[in-house]
């Protein structure tokens, strides 16, 4: 009867952590998964542009929707491993059950009931990593800026470029790397999360770019005065977002007109201009945000700002 209570006290101890892991896979996560920075993490998405812009839309709205329906439909799943998890403790009691009348326990039904757990387990942890994230704010914003160009767009045309919302901090987007004096590497990643380019209706040519720039400093060994080696994590050293914009001007239409609210080191809303060339009619623009995320209403706020660049010719 001593080694049966041992065992209880045991299977109690697992029965309760694997009650509470099963019981929060339950309710889902809720999209609260952030990565090692504690930024919220997203659900990564890449899409080539290439059509015309309710096109488009409609195939980022199916996107979505599909994605929602394949998680809604395996929800149904996901009280399963409960079941399966209380099927294995009525096989455990079995036991317990013959043990309490005094018979000799032979652990059959205990050992089955283990197996359930581990089954239940497995099939939690699946349904956990098949939990759909939020799509990132960035792809509603997207589709915001194609909204608005969309009738500024030469009949006929379409957009071309690509979504990337694959993640800022992929081995892939490492543009450089530094060290300093303590042998430290901090990464400078490059994610260029839109391109987008467009020949519109006045004839000029659009080209747009939003750049987001992060550094990290690599995890790495710092020995103390002791004498001992400690592992320090690895760093965010924060972000910040550029914009690019050229524009090709129809000469037949516009001529470039410099003015004080839109030239170099100005503020627009929240970007700073820091490179601005007019040189054979082609307007080159780099902005700098400061902030590690820009809207939509942003981009499209500076895209009308860098237009008064331009003064209509008398017809």
């Amino acid at each position: 009867m001593e080694g049966l209570g041992c065992i209880l006290v045991i299977t109690g101890i697992v029965v309760i952590s694997f009650f509470f892991y099963l019981l929060n896979t339950a309710r889902k996560k809720g999209n609260q998964d952030t990565n090692q920075f504690g930024k919220k993490e997203y659900t990564p998405v890449f899409i080539s542009i290439a059509d015309k812009p309710d096109a488009i839309i409609r195939g980022m709205n199916k996107f979505a929707a599909e994605a929602r329906k394949t998680e809604t439909s395996g929800d149904k799943w996901r009280w399963i491993p409960m079941m399966i998890f209380f099927a294995g403790i009525g096989l455990a009691l079995v036991d317990v059950f013959i043990g309490l009348l005094g018979f000799s326990v032979s652990y059959v039904f205990l050992g089955g009931g283990f197996l359930l757990w581990i089954a239940a387990f497995v099939m939690a942890r699946s349904l956990r990593r098949s939990d759909l994230l939020d799509f990132s704010p960035r792809y509603t914003g997207v589709k915001e800026i194609l909204h608005t160009l969309r009738d500024d767009l030469k009949p006929g045309t379409s957009f071309l470029g690509h979504i990337d919302l694959t993640g800022a901090l992929l081995k892939t987007k490492v543009a450089r790397e530094t060290q300093d004096t303590r042998k430290r590497t901090t990464k400078l990643f490059n994610d260029p999360w839109l391109s987008l380019k467009a020949k519109l209706y006045d004839g000029n040519v659009l080209r747009v770019t939003a750049i987001q720039k992060t550094k990290k400093r690599d995890s790495y060994w710092k020995r103390s005065i002791s004498g001992k080696s400690k592992l320090k994590p690895e760093k965010f050293k924060g972000s910040q977002q550029e914009l690019k914009v050229r524009i090709v001007v129809n000469p037949e239409v516009y001529t470039i007109k410099h003015n004080n609210t839109f030239s170099l080191n100005k503020d627009v809303g929240k970007y700073r201009i820091h490179q601005l060339t007019t040189d054979g009619g082609i307007i080159n623009i780099l902005a700098i945000s400061p902030f590690e995320e820009v809207g939509q209403k942003d981009i499209l706020a500076f895209l009308k700002s860098a237009y008064s660049l331009l003064e209509r010719k008398a017809v």
